[in-house]
């Protein structure tokens, strides 16, 4: 196509997914390329023409996750655009467009809305996504939306989605092919891991020393994973700095780490030696059983001043529902026929005793008490 060559030759180049491509990229030893005729490995290619050397007159415009895109160096970009969030208008939107049937995209509007916290989180363009992903299949179902959503399976949507997306997207698997191995479910471990230490470290942040902590590689982890992202700007001391997608999707991969060490190894993480358990209960209500996880997991959060265990004490109770660990997440992170989790009569009752207990000593907790028992105990429609 030589009239790429001319003077008035306008056109663009697009780079749609600029993280699929896997290979290193070398922008300082590349060999440098003067023309468009060359043969060259697609690795040197792809510098040479966002150094401007191959494709002179094009214009380039390169989407992928920020932690992909900004291996580029800053000297060879004049612009970048980052996709900030939705407005209210800008959501309703969204979910109202998303749909030919009006009335399947008013009810998903209306029952999104029924759960404050979901609707403030719609407000990043992929929760939104999530949202009518989910509810859509959800109104297959007649009679679906009447109580509020809970959480808990939302979120374990989220985590099933991104996962297959990244066996399929990165890894090629087909549709009907997209059993999780085991390095799939180290993974999510290994990031259970590091989020439940971040929490009680009360940091929201991390570097790649600290995925090398836990074992982990930064790109699985930051571009493929989707459950990850890196921040604008980077620490002090020029170390490029991540994050969840959200600082609620890092709790609740710690929930599902301690949740997952409880029901696969039988260990409570949360066990500090002491444990409080209301008069009522017997000896054999010990740290092990689903009650003493629950309570481990109370004298945490009502010992923190600032609720920063608050969400995470939720996201477990609504692990303990048998749909989210028996149903949902069974075949993926669960082998099917597991058992169940037993004990949850005794885990409702420390809970309606908590509520009881919190209208006196804690009071600003008791509706987020209230949300952790209906996680637990709410059936879905």
């Amino acid at each position: 196509m030589k009239y790429l060559e001319e003077e008035d030759c306008k056109f663009l180049i697009i780079m749609d997914s600029f993280d699929c491509y896997q290979a290193p990229l070398d922008w300082e030893n590349a060999p440098v390329i003067n023309d468009n005729y060359t043969q060259a490995h697609p690795d040197v290619l792809i510098v040479n023409i966002i150094r401007g050397t191959v494709l002179r007159g094009a214009r380039i415009w390169i989407l992928g996750r920020r932690a992909a895109v900004s291996q580029i160096p800053s000297r060879l970009i004049d612009v970048v655009t980052e996709i900030q969030g939705f407005s209210d208008e800008m959501k309703d939107d969204y979910l109202t467009k998303r749909f030919c049937d009006a009335q399947q995209a008013a009810d998903i509007v209306a029952h999104y809305k029924r759960l404050p916290t979901l609707q403030i989180l719609a407000r990043q363009p992929f929760v939104c996504w999530m949202v009518a992903t989910v509810f859509e299949r959800c109104y297959r179902y007649q009679g679906y939306g009447v109580h509020p959503p809970r959480l808990t399976p939302f979120y374990v949507s989220i985590l099933i989605v991104q996962t297959n997306r990244r066996l399929q997207f990165y890894y090629g698997k087909a549709d009907n092919d997209l059993k999780w191995s085991s390095d799939d479910m180290h993974l999510l471990t290994k990031l259970g891991k590091m989020a439940f230490k971040m929490l009680e470290r009360n940091i929201s942040v991390f570097c790649e020393e600290d995925l090398k902590e836990y074992g982990l590689k930064l790109t699985e982890v930051t571009v493929f994973s989707g459950m990850c992202t890196e921040l604008p700007t980077a620490a002090s001391d020029g170390r490029r700095m991540y994050c969840f997608i959200h600082f609620t999707f890092q709790e609740f991969i710690a929930a599902l780490y301690v949740f997952t060490m409880f029901r696969s190894e039988s260990k409570n993480v949360l066990d500090s030696g002491v444990l409080h358990m209301p008069k009522f209960f017997t000896p054999k209500d010990h740290t092990k059983s689903a009650v003493g996880l629950v309570q481990c997991a109370l004298d945490r959060t009502l010992s923190s001043p600032l609720g920063h265990y608050d969400m995470f004490l939720r996201f477990l109770c609504g692990l303990l529902s048998p749909d989210c660990h028996d149903n949902q997440l069974s075949g993926y992170l669960f082998r099917h026929k597991a058992p169940k989790v037993g004990g949850l009569d005794e885990v409702q009752r420390l809970l309606e005793h908590m509520i009881l207990t919190a209208e006196e000593k804690y009071k600003d907790r008791v509706g987020n008490l209230k949300e952790c028992l209906r996680e637990m105990t709410q059936e879905d429609e």
